[in-house]
């Protein structure tokens, strides 16, 4: 994710709970933690023994970041009855976005071009489906509460 989308990309995608917003990292847990840089960077550790993120702080040094490393499960697949409704390759790419991601990373997941993940993303956008945000150069496509009624084959939680 970093060669593909540089650092903003990287810890936009790290989880779908944490917020990047630049020189601050923001990781909500029971008291949440913002991460501030400060220009001393930020050291990656995936750990399959992380039960959630842990931080180190280390004075004149690059914080540590140590955060559970999962290996991505195979994307589920839209419901059966989607691919009708909305076109196989566009119910896959909203099945796609289960778990945030580019653009790019979108197109990998369903086999499609570059071209056409970016497409359906938009109509799916439009249709209130998904929610894009813009990261640097890339964008980071993730699911709304109604995509992901859609998908579950849930009605919607009411608003307000």
């Amino acid at each position: 994710m970093l060669l593909r989308g540089g650092v903003d990309a990287l810890l936009t995608t790290l989880s779908p709970t944490w917020l990047w917003d630049p020189s601050t990292l923001h990781l909500p847990s029971r008291s949440s933690y913002d991460i501030p840089l400060c220009g001393r960077g930020l050291l990656l550790m995936p750990s399959w023994f992380a039960t959630g993120p842990m931080i180190m702080y280390r004075l004149e040094e690059s914080t540590v970041l140590a955060y559970p490393m999962h290996l991505p499960d195979a994307p589920a697949g839209p419901p059966e009855v989607l691919g009708p409704l909305l076109g196989r390759t566009r119910a896959a790419v909203l099945a796609g976005v289960r778990d945030p991601a580019t653009t790019t990373a979108l197109a990998e997941r369903v086999g499609a071009s570059l071209a056409a993940a970016s497409q359906h993303a938009t109509v799916l956008r439009n249709a209130g489906l998904v929610r894009t945000t813009r990261i640097g150069t890339a964008v980071l496509h993730s699911l709304t509460p109604l995509g992901r009624a859609l998908l579950d084959g849930e009605p919607p939680a009411p608003l307000g």
